[in-house]
């Protein structure tokens, strides 16, 4: 007697980034379930690269704040910073703060790997930083290379901050959200601690912006 014949499964398909970052915002838990326990999940150098690329332009930003001029002076050297200095950062981050984070996860009262911990803040990051990649898109075509000479228009760079505040309010939600669903941790210790990790995070800014 033959026996019925089974055709093999399909592999579930890796999302491309528009349907990453989608599933990221749209439902983040359930993203997180799917993907964040795998060894290796979708795009994960990609996004290493996005964030470091975001990170290399908050450098430039920070450079000016210090010395009220930029250490760049056009969008092709610009560009071309952080575009390379993105990889190096991206691995900084992930590997750094991502064990950092990892301790705000234990002191939260979760469990699991520091690898999860740091799937969890990468993923988190990701909307952020792409948007703040392509505000700075926008910017390079408003003022070209006037940006770096400071000359801006007040009421488009104040929604650009309101958009940038939502965002990163909306990666501290994401954390939370991962934090709970992956790694157990309490609810009331994880809310504490990413309130004081942010805290902490808006002061150490506005001291160095003293400095």
């Amino acid at each position: 007697m033959e026996e019925d014949y089974t055709p093999p499964s399909e592999p579930t398909p890796r999302p491309n980034l528009p349907d990453l970052i989608r599933d990221i915002v749209v439902d983040f838990t359930g993203f997180a379930g799917r993907h964040l326990a795998e060894p290796q999940p979708p795009l994960m150098f990609i996004a290493m690269w996005l964030i470091g690329m975001d990170t290399v332009t908050g450098g430039i930003e920070l450079s000016y704040i210090y010395s009220e001029q930029y250490e760049v002076t056009n969008w092709f050297y610009a560009w071309i910073r952080i575009i390379v200095g993105g990889a190096a950062m991206g691995v900084f981050r992930y590997w750094l703060v991502g064990s950092l984070f990892h301790l705000v996860v234990l002191l939260s009262g979760g469990q699991g790997e520091a690898r999860t911990s740091r799937y969890i803040l990468l993923y988190a990051l990701l909307p952020a930083s792409v948007l703040n990649l392509l505000i700075k898109v926008v910017q390079m075509l408003i003022y070209q290379n006037n940006y770096f000479t400071g000359e801006r228009n007040l009421a488009i760079e104040g929604i650009f901050g309101m958009f940038m505040t939502v965002a990163y309010v909306f990666t501290i939600v994401l954390c939370y959200r991962g934090m709970r669903a992956l790694q157990q941790t309490d609810r009331r210790k994880s809310i504490i601690t990413l309130v004081a990790l942010s805290i902490g995070t808006v002061m150490l800014t506005v001291v160095g912006m003293g400095m």
